[in-house]
């Protein structure tokens, strides 16, 4: 099981890494067009990318539920998606 664990632990941190990335481009991106859509994509993509970090520290530190974690980490992702949604009805 702690095998698991830190299978776990190194694939949040690449997904965080590889989501902070992302979203950094799409932010530059933003400040070179001054598309809008770029910069609420930044930001959809970094509350989606911070969220499920924070609910892995959630259910490990905090002692959550492994349903508590899914039904939280489910919501973060909603709420990248409207941001983005938004982002694309404004633009």
């Amino acid at each position: 099981m702690e095998l698991l664990v830190a299978l776990l632990v190194v694939v949040k941190i690449a997904a965080l890494v590889l989501g902070g990335v992302v979203s950094l481009m799409a932010y530059r991106a933003y400040n070179r067009t001054r598309i809008a859509g770029l910069q609420y994509f930044a930001v959809g993509l970094a509350v989606i990318t911070l969220g499920t970090a924070l609910v892995g520290v959630f259910h490990h530190i905090g002692g959550a539920s492994v349903t508590a974690g899914m039904l939280l980490e489910s919501v973060i992702i909603c709420l990248g998606f409207v941001v983005m949604i938004v982002g694309l009805y404004r633009t």
